[in-house]
């Protein structure tokens, strides 16, 4: 078990990650501005969209936080464009600036990112595995690239401020004061269905991060997936999709690839 050095707020409220024992292939030592040289070279930077998450896992680990009423990951959508051939980005580049309601100032850094294989605009939240580390990397492309950076934030912070290594100027972006539980659905039925789930849920005052039609052709019923500090959100859901679909869910405690609260299969 690892525990991260965080800020005085957050001290008592994450900790992570649990590797089980394996060892994820990132360089022991932190990156330095000669192996960095990207970060400095993208262009065009901008955060596109954000989500929260109490925590994210990939093959080897997961890190999560420990009261989710106090702290959450918060999740950056960024895209920027790289003039370069191919290149990396490296968690120590960015930290996160930002005050809180007593008008103290406080710093967070990456733990987890990953760089997405869609371009696209309308794909941007469906970013894929995330390499979970201090010192994580991930690669670029050359051209448009889009990618995801995940930090933790505390309960009263409403703007935020993305300093990269080697850039005086900070990209200023405002996550409001809301903390809405992230959900991804998926079905393999139509894609009506998934419109009438997606409504339903997100009436609820969900935030569904991601949907897809690309469910197992073998799954049948309706089956929710939760994190430890979402069951009883997911049993909330549970309600609403049986009202909507005149069947109730199976409930199960998640273990799978995950960077949102949520998971829910809607099988034929």
């Amino acid at each position: 078990m690892k525990t991260y050095t965080i800020t005085r707020r957050a001290k008592l409220a994450v900790w992570g990650a649990i590797a089980a024992g394996l060892l994820i292939s990132i360089p022991p030592v932190p990156a330095t501005a000669a192996t960095t040289p990207t970060v400095k070279e993208i262009q065009n930077l901008k955060i596109e969209g954000h989500f929260f998450t109490t925590g994210i896992s990939n093959r080897k680990k997961t890190i999560f936080t420990t009261d989710a009423s106090e702290v959450r990951y918060l999740v950056l959508v960024l895209s920027a464009t790289l003039e370069k051939e191919e290149g990396k980005i490296f968690a120590p580049d960015f930290t996160l600036r930002y005050f809180h309601i007593d008008k103290s100032e406080d710093r967070t850094t990456c733990e987890a990112l990953t760089v997405s294989e869609m371009t696209t605009p309308e794909n941007m939240l469906n970013m894929g595995e995330f390499v979970i580390s201090d010192y994580a990397w991930a690669k670029m492309h050359n051209g448009q690239n889009r990618f995801a950076l995940a930090m933790f934030i505390e309960k009263d912070v409403e703007i935020i401020e993305l300093y990269r290594l080697g850039v005086a100027e900070p990209l200023t972006y405002r996550i409001g004061p809301d903390r809405l539980y992230s959900v991804h659905i998926t079905t393999n039925i139509d894609d009506k269905t998934l419109s009438r789930a997606k409504e339903v849920v997100q009436k609820g005052r969900y935030h569904v991060v991601t949907t897809s039609e690309s469910l197992n052709q073998e799954v049948t019923g309706t089956k929710i997936l939760y994190r430890d500090q979402s069951e009883s959100q997911a049993r909330e859901i549970s309600q609403r999709l049986m009202i909507e679909f005149g069947k109730a869910p199976e409930l199960q405690k998640m273990d799978m690839i995950s960077d949102v609260d949520i998971v829910i299969w809607l099988g034929k």
